[in-house]
């Protein structure tokens, strides 16, 4: 398919960002950069990403090359003026879908009435502890990391994190 025919999805957007932002990559790498990642929906491990890949190649979003000197076969990957514009493209996009987060503790709480008074203390005690853990988490991967506009990003996992807390 020619570069420039396809919409990224948000899976391909996302990888492709972050190939763009840390070229040459490998997929060692990316893997990597995903299970470290506090954000749940960013655990992608190798059956997901190398699919992408590959399909990110077939677009031509991506280029591959073999590392030199190297026996196990490693390919370091770019991304390409085309899927420069795709990912450019797919920026631009602010869909329905991205303005409110997908949130299993939202859809849980729909279904409150299943559960006993003292379940449901139980349940907000729990989440409460676990969102206090999950701010603390992002605090850290914050000052470890190093990328664009990381102040901002932070600031919107806060807000998602005060929003859930607030709900309660």
């Amino acid at each position: 398919m020619p570069a420039g025919k396809h919409e990224l999805n948000d899976n391909e957007g996302t990888l492709l960002a972050l190939i763009l932002r840390i070229q040459p990559a490998t997929a060692y790498q990316l893997i990597k950069i995903y299970s470290e990642s506090p954000v749940s929906n960013f655990k992608t491990g190798k059956g997901k990403v190398y699919p992408l890949i590959s399909r990110l190649e077939t677009l031509n979003y991506v280029s591959k090359s073999k590392v030199l000197a190297d026996r196990r076969g490693t390919e370091v990957l770019r991304c390409t003026v085309g899927g420069k514009q795709a990912l450019k493209q797919w920026l631009l996009q602010i869909r329905q879908d991205h303005l409110l987060l997908e949130d299993p503790l939202r859809t849980k709480l729909q279904s409150f009435d299943l559960l006993s008074g003292s379940e449901r203390i139980e349940w907000v005690i729990r989440a409460k502890i676990e969102l206090h853990r999950k701010l603390a988490e992002l605090d850290a991967y914050r000052d470890e990391v190093a990328v664009p506009y990381k102040d901002f990003v932070h600031w919107l996992d806060l807000l998602d994190l005060y929003l859930r807390k607030d709900a309660e």
